[in-house]
């Protein structure tokens, strides 16, 4: 069955710039080895050697975090929408002109998470929402409070949007200075 899998920049160049591509694949394992085949190299920026998906990437089927699903076992239906959302360490605050003109910038925040919004995917919607690429610097999560220090890279307009939108769920969203993000 046919599924739409969003790519995320850093890997676009496996496929040949595409932010989107369609895959046959009836779970989360027939996906990435569909990938794969496809576009050779990606699998192993997204899986251990044993096939197992990195640490630090997430995957969304239809906005469900499959951690809470299946894992790599989740089950697929035609059309489903898959994101995959790599945290990605390291790299300078930047700011950059894309081909459209319009200016991107780097921003450092933190964020906490009441209790009510640990296990939600509020991170992945703004991303999403916004056309903001987030970058986990750090994060430390318990039972009752979720602390997490991003670079959320955007245009000035949806980073203010985006950070809008994370206030609104009750988030605490703060401002980074300093060079350390460790």
């Amino acid at each position: 069955m046919a599924v739409k899998v969003r790519i995320p920049t850093p890997l676009q160049k496996l496929t040949n710039n595409q932010g989107d591509v369609q895959c046959e694949a009836k779970d989360i394992n027939g996906m990435l080895a569909e990938l794969e085949k496809n576009h050779p190299g990606i699998k192993e920026r997204l899986c251990d050697a044993e096939g197992k998906l990195r640490r630090f990437v997430n995957v969304y089927v239809n906005e469900e975090d499959i951690r809470f699903l299946q894992g790599q076992e989740t089950l697929l239906k035609e059309g489903d929408d898959i994101s995959i959302i790599p945290a990605i360490a390291g790299g300078a605050i930047l700011s950059r002109k894309k081909a459209t003109g319009s200016k991107k910038t780097t921003q450092r925040v933190m964020l906490v998470f009441p209790q009510t919004q640990i296990q939600e995917p509020a991170v992945f919607l703004m991303a999403k929402k916004y056309d903001i690429m987030p970058n986990i610097r750090r994060a430390r999560v318990t039972e009752t409070i979720g602390e997490m220090m991003l670079e959320l890279e955007g245009t000035e307009k949806n980073l203010e949007k985006g950070i809008k939108f994370l206030e609104s769920r009750g988030i605490k969203v703060d401002p980074v200075t300093g060079g350390s993000a460790r």
